[in-house]
């Protein structure tokens, strides 16, 4: 969607809306986010850059990612001959599954039809005004000292290292402050608190459809991926999209009144913290299933039309009516007067789901060519967009291996790299890293209200019921999350901007000259 997150295996630029890049002050959700975008799902990220727009399009997969296959042997089959002094070794059982409990129907709460055509989640307003239904749930398996800081032996991917670059500014600042909090509560969505495991929300206002349900949700199937490992912890949280903190205001003596905001988008101009988008757990208006399930989708559509056979065109499909730069895309489409090789599509969400989104399942756009800055995308220049967009289908078509090498290197880390293990992990190390610089002891606030996977569920209907489940995690992981990588070095920074930076201008310099000869 999203997440992003702000990612790929290019590291830079602006952070906007799903997990994938890197550049100077460049937040990994764009990888948590961009990356969902190479499956045209919009996600949050950090790498668009601010002077160009990101051509976005279906990538043509390279190998399918092999099975995990290992025959499990009978012992005897093993060792016919088991020495007697050897111990034998218990299989490790396998971790408890997980349930929902919810009460009877008839003490649910009735919800009206003015309700239900509300654009804000009324579920999640119902669990936190209802009876907690928490406490009959069994708490979850505590983590043993060891197990709280063992890890996978694995090392996270690269853009995990812009964890640290988000926090840098409180870390530099001697620490977050229960002043610096409040202050953030200005424009955020939800205030959240985790004591021992437990999750307590403090609604502040309707988020925009579900945004704040399947956030909340995934921070809850995060405590029970990892038992024990999710430190006490308060934070702010905006389900807005474009970030707020502008790094200018909170320089020198105004740093101790920097607000740490968590949301989905930000950019080098900004301080808001990255956090994955809420679609990985689902986004039943428009119907996006759950990453694993959307993942499955993608990758059979991309399988279904060989990349030479692929349209010729630039292909963008959504609602152009949320952002002016969407709007003066759609000017780029095909006329009767002129042709900038590109197709946009505009979307009606309410039409959409009034006829069961026949018209806009994702796993079956993957028919057009990806165009993405010489390694995972294109960019496009916002001051010549119609004209940029032509250049770089012209090339593309002209360039036909390249540009599928462009296409793999995005499907590639799409299939290796965004997946819910590394969201999990990444959303771990985040608050981790966060709690680290809370100046204070969290306590419960007398507002917020405990919330759980069944206080949720059991208030929720329809297909927002039915993606909660889908993306609910079942059991206690029995291992740790990856090994979190060192911060970026001044250096390592500087060169990520400039390889961009160099990227992008290198694009501008073959678009110029182009239209020199014509």
């Amino acid at each position: 969607m999203a997440m992003a997150v702000a990612p790929a295996g290019a590291v830079e630029g602006q952070r906007s809306s799903k997990l994938v890049a890197a550049l100077s002050r460049t937040s990994a959700t764009f990888l948590f986010f961009s990356v969902v975008a190479v499956g045209a799902v919009a996600v949050s990220t950090r790498w668009i850059t601010t002077n160009t727009t990101t051509l976005q399009a279906s990538f043509p997969t390279t190998a399918a990612i092999p099975a995990a296959a290992a025959a499990v042997l009978h012992p005897k089959t093993q060792h016919p001959n088991p020495s007697p002094q050897s111990p034998s070794r218990q299989p490790r059982p396998p971790p408890a599954a997980y349930s929902i409990s919810c009460p009877v129907p008839s003490l649910r709460l009735n919800i009206s039809h003015a309700a239900k055509a509300s654009k804000s989640s009324q579920t999640l307003a119902l669990a936190l005004s209802s009876p907690s239904s928490c406490r009959s749930s069994p708490d979850p398996p505590p983590a043993t000292a060891t197990a709280a800081g063992s890890s996978s032996n694995s090392s996270c991917p690269p853009y995990f290292r812009f964890i640290h670059e988000d926090l840098r500014p409180w870390r530099a600042a001697g620490g977050v402050t229960r002043a610096m909090l409040a202050r953030a509560r200005a424009t955020a969505s939800f205030r959240l608190v985790v004591l021992g495991g437990r999750a307590f929300v403090q609604r502040f206002r309707p988020a925009f459809q579900t945004r704040d349900l399947f956030t909340i949700w995934g921070i809850l199937q995060l405590l029970r991926r990892y038992p024990g490992r999710v430190p006490d912890l308060d934070l702010m949280f905006d389900c807005v999209d474009w970030p707020v903190v502008r790094t200018h205001l909170y320089r020198g003596e105004h740093a101790p009144f920097m607000p740490p905001l968590f949301r989905y988008c930000g950019d080098d101009r900004t301080l808001d913290i990255v956090f994955p988008d809420w679609s990985f757990w689902g986004w039943p208006e428009i119907n996006i299933k759950p990453w694993d399930a959307l993942h499955k989708d993608l990758k059979d559509g991309n399988s279904k039309v060989r990349w030479f056979s692929r349209e010729p065109y630039a292909y963008w499909k959504g609602n152009a009516a949320v952002a002016t730069s969407r709007q003066e895309l759609v000017k780029c489409n095909v006329s009767s007067t002129q042709d900038w090789n590109a197709r946009i599509y505009t979307q009606d969400w309410f039409k959409e789901s009034k006829e069961g989104y026949k018209t806009s399942d994702l796993g079956s756009q993957c028919t057009h060519r990806s165009l993405m800055p010489l390694q995972h995308y294109w960019p496009v220049r916002d001051n010549n967009k119609c004209a940029s967009i032509q250049y770089a289908v012209n090339w593309g078509n002209s360039h036909k291996q390249l540009a599928q090498r462009i296409g793999k290197e995005a499907s590639n880390f799409v299939e290796q790299e965004v997946n819910m293990d590394h969201v999990y992990d990444y959303m771990l190390h985040l608050l981790r890293e966060y709690a680290k610089l809370l100046s204070f002891k969290p306590t419960k606030p007398p507002e917020a209200v405990e919330v759980c996977p069944d206080s949720l569920v059991c208030q929720a209907e329809g297909t927002e019921r039915k993606f909660l489940m889908e993306s609910m995690v079942k059991s206690a992981h029995d291992s740790g999350p990856c090994d979190l990588p060192p911060p970026f070095s001044r250096r390592e920074l500087t060169m990520l901007k400039r390889r961009k930076e160099n990227s992008i201008r290198q694009v501008e310099m073959w678009e110029q000259r182009a239209s020199t000869t014509r």
